[in-house]
């Protein structure tokens, strides 16, 4: 028997609203592990966060974190780590902070978290309350002193998200720019998405994609959903997704992954 690779994004497909993996899930998927194929996680979470809600399902598995920027195999190893400049992040987080509309920047680098603390910082606490992680408040200077940042992340009101959208888009067309939520606007360098990190993984299982899954349920999702041979969309995606791809289950509150998996051989 082929082994199987079943990707999955978190918020809004793995979890409920209740930020658990529903008992039918959890065990769709440990049936699915029983049987030698691969459950590997996908999200623009970092991998702390990640594991936050895959720890419900098993204690270790391979990651995509941040969105394909940071790829770890099942032994926390990095297959894949893509960066962009100190400098790059400042100016983005300079962005936000000169807007001074609500939004509120946050950097991800590595296992660490930080967010600018002048701004809408409940925003900040929600966020650590759904991935079980605390934040660090920061400022420019410290971004300005890091190595790197997988990821800049943008919080706030869902209408000054698409008008900073289209302007960073304008601003910095080598940067990747997606909603993963109306009120998360994500930034990383040109190159990197879930599609790409499946492809790394694949190939580190020696999986051809045509033996992979993967479910989600937003548009960072679309790349992930499109490089695979059975893409799965979640009901509670938005109508525009809807109308890209031909298998839709259940929303995330009433098993739609486990729904899938219980019709795989």
């Amino acid at each position: 028997m082929m082994v199987k690779l079943l990707f999955s994004d978190i918020d809004g497909t793995l979890i409920n609203s209740d930020l658990q993996v529903t008992p039918r899930t959890r065990d769709a998927i440990r049936k699915q592990v029983i049987k030698d194929n691969i459950f590997v996680p996908v999200s623009g979470r970092m991998p702390q966060g990640i594991m936050t809600a895959a720890g419900q399902i098993m204690k270790r598995c391979p990651l995509i974190a941040y969105n394909g920027a940071l790829v770890l195999d099942e032994m926390g190893r990095p297959l894949n780590s893509q960066f962009m400049t100190a400098a790059q992040a400042e100016e983005i987080c300079q962005y936000v902070e000169r807007k001074n509309n609500g939004t509120v920047w946050n950097v991800y680098s590595g296992y660490d978290w930080y967010y600018f603390p002048g701004n809408n910082c409940e925003l900040v606490g929600k966020e650590e309350k759904t991935v079980d992680v605390k934040a660090t408040p920061s400022s420019l200077a410290q971004v300005k002193k890091l190595k790197g940042a997988h990821k800049v992340l943008i919080m706030g009101d869902p209408k000054l998200l698409d008008e900073e959208q289209a302007e960073l888009k304008v601003k910095y067309p080598k940067l990747y720019i997606v909603k993963s939520a109306p009120n998360l606007l994500e930034v990383m360098i040109k190159g990197v998405s879930k599609g790409n990190g499946i492809k790394i993984l694949a190939e580190d299982f020696n999986v051809k994609l045509t033996d992979c899954w993967a479910f989600g349920d937003n548009y960072n999702d679309a790349a992930m959903l499109e490089i695979v041979a059975h893409p799965v969309l979640m009901a509670n995606a938005p109508a525009d997704l809807k109308a890209k791809f031909e298998v839709i289950t259940q929303d995330n509150n009433h098993d739609g992954i486990a729904d899938v998996l219980e019709q795989l051989d």
